[in-house]
């Protein structure tokens, strides 16, 4: 009676954590655990500008704001939210009949989990550019000043940042070399993944605010973006975006500074 009872829990938390995989991997979810990024950072973007001569927004955001400008859109300050909404409530009704599953234990359990990657992801881009170049230095020359503009960057680029080099760059160009090689579907998402991640790289050094040109800076967020790519295709668009959040937040706030320490 004990033994059934053992394999009936067994085999249910079992169900229990596929489903979890399952569900949190849609693009529901995706909008989901997107939304309180993108409202965190349009409150608080606002707010740390205030008072400022000019407004400080991440950069991806303008660089997704020209391409939608491109279409003949107007340059409105909450474009992207619009959007973002008309496309959120496009993916719920047309995944309504997916029978997506909703547990309020989800969204803690994919920060958790979004948690030990931003952490892992850190100390393995760190070791392998260590590897590489012998050095890392990771400076933030140029950013704006100010613990609370940093934070609030940090939630933007989770959001922005994903939206424009994993799901825009790396799926677009995937589409595109799938079509010109149709055999080749894994070495034609590499290449895809390679190209958004040098390019994830190169932007952080462009600009007045951009870091100085150091290899060991490129080759470092490079690694983290073919990192980023990973997680996106295992796990999905809501889980990238909360580990580059919280990457970034744990950058800004000194908390590898830590483990440094000891």
């Amino acid at each position: 009676m004990s033994e059934g009872y053992s394999q009936f829990s067994e085999s249910t938390e079992s169900a229990g954590l596929n489903g979890y995989f399952r569900a949190t991997r849609t693009a529901t979810w995706g909008f989901l655990m997107a939304l309180p990024l993108v409202i965190l950072y349009e409150v608080g973007i606002v707010w740390v500008n205030m008072g400022q001569p000019g407004m400080i927004r991440i950069s991806s955001e303008g660089i997704l704001k020209s391409i939608f400008l491109g279409f003949g859109l107007t340059h409105e300050p909450l474009l992207l939210v619009g959007i973002s909404l008309i496309v959120g409530i496009g993916i719920l009704v047309r995944e309504r009949k997916k029978n997506v599953r909703f547990s309020f234990r989800y969204p803690g359990l994919m920060i958790l989990e979004s948690s030990v990657y931003a952490i892992g992801l850190a100390f393995f881009a760190s070791g392998v550019t260590q590897l590489l170049t012998t050095t890392l230095t990771i400076v933030q020359a140029g950013e704006p000043e100010g613990l609370a503009m940093k934070l609030v960057l940090s939630l933007g680029a989770g959001i922005y940042e994903e939206l424009l080099f994993r799901v825009l760059l790396v799926g677009g160009l995937f589409l595109v070399l799938r079509k010109i090689f149709p055999n080749k579907r894994i070495i034609m998402y590499a290449i895809a993944a390679v190209v958004g991640a040098a390019s994830f790289s190169a932007v952080h050094h462009l600009g007045s605010l951009g870091d100085p040109w150091e290899l060991d800076i490129f080759l470092y967020r490079m690694i983290s973006g073919l990192i980023f790519n990973v997680i996106f295709l295992v796990r999905g668009f809501a889980v990238v975006s909360w580990v580059h959040a919280l990457y970034d937040v744990m950058v800004v706030t000194g908390f590898f500074s830590l483990f440094q320490a000891a």
